[in-house]
């Protein structure tokens, strides 16, 4: 559920995923990569995807992930210079079929200089009308610890630990219109506590423009509603979506986000994908640029801007 300031852009991208069948046809490997790059900050992230079938009704995928950060942000506590973080991930889930209900479970764990992140998760997905019709419920629960007194860059700011714990919910309900369309709508549910504040972020304050290091309230609850429809075009071997998502939190920050989505199938394993995305929001009710005074709660996050 990231936060962005509004913006509208067109997005291109070519996905390519080498698959690897096991000897008897029970398993894959995917072997990806992304690439993001916005202002004064650029990731990189190679991946590795797995997937093995477990007897006649059972699952498991598991995932490596590296994320290579390259920033320059003020916010990083390095005055502007350029720096380098690597956050690695892994993780797996387990699936397992009873009829026309599916059950599993999952656990990713995450480490990086600052920050150190488990979540389990557990799902179920129920179908009815011949399969017409499925709901899935989820629920999850994330543990995150931090501690910048060992990161390699040259960091101003006094050392900084805590930790944070998230509740997640999600209910979706999916809908088959015709042998090519469906619909669905999903409602997402969390309760974030503890820690929330960015380890490095320093506000302005006065006339002055004194420093003071970010402080936001200790419990947030975040809402969002997602709508959705896809289609595939079997002429042009092409994937149609439409969604729309509204969110909104106990920060008052209230936005909407249009999106509209082309995959397009151009060889075996291969396909084109083409977004374009629209977000606009209100801001925080602490949100300012600068702060006449010193504040209870302050920030100048642009993702909690409007």
């Amino acid at each position: 559920m990231q936060l962005t300031r509004a913006a509208a852009a067109a997005v291109a991208a070519v996905a390519i995923a080498a698959a690897a069948p096991a000897a008897r046809a029970d398993g894959e490997i995917a072997i990806r990569g992304a690439y993001y790059k916005e202002k004064a900050t650029r990731v990189q992230q190679p991946m590795i995807d797995a997937r093995l079938d477990v007897g006649d009704a059972g699952q498991l995928d598991a995932h490596f992930l590296v994320d290579v950060i390259t920033s320059a942000s003020v916010a990083a506590g390095n005055d502007g210079q350029p720096f380098s973080e690597y956050r690695y991930e892994a993780g797996g889930t387990y699936l397992h079929r009873f009829g026309d209900a599916r059950v599993g479970a999952g656990v990713r764990a995450s480490t990086e200089p600052d920050y150190r992140s488990v979540f389990v998760s557990g799902r179920g997905e129920f179908d009815f009308a011949d399969r017409n019709t499925t709901l899935a419920i989820a629920a999850a629960a994330g543990f995150d610890r931090f501690d910048n007194d060992n990161t390699d860059f040259d960091a101003p700011f006094e050392p900084r630990k805590g930790a944070m714990t998230t509740t997640l919910g999600s209910l979706t309900l999916s809908q088959v219109l015709s042998p090519v369309a469906v619909a669905s709508l999903t409602y997402d549910a969390a309760r974030i506590g503890g820690d929330q504040e960015n380890l490095y972020r320093q506000v302005s304050v006065g006339d002055a423009l004194e420093q003071a290091p970010e402080a936001v309230p200790n419990v947030r609850w975040r809402h969002a509603i997602y709508a959705s429809a896809r289609a595939f075009v079997e002429p042009t071997r092409s994937t149609l979506i439409a969604g729309y998502r509204y969110y909104f939190d106990t920060w008052e920050i209230r936005a909407h986000t249009p999106e509209i989505r082309l995959v397009q199938d151009v060889a075996r394993d291969v396909s084109v994908r083409l977004r374009y995305r629209y977000h606009r929001q209100s801001a925080a009710f602490f949100y300012r640029d600068i702060y006449d005074r010193l504040e209870r709660y302050r920030t100048d996050d642009p993702k909690l801007g409007a």
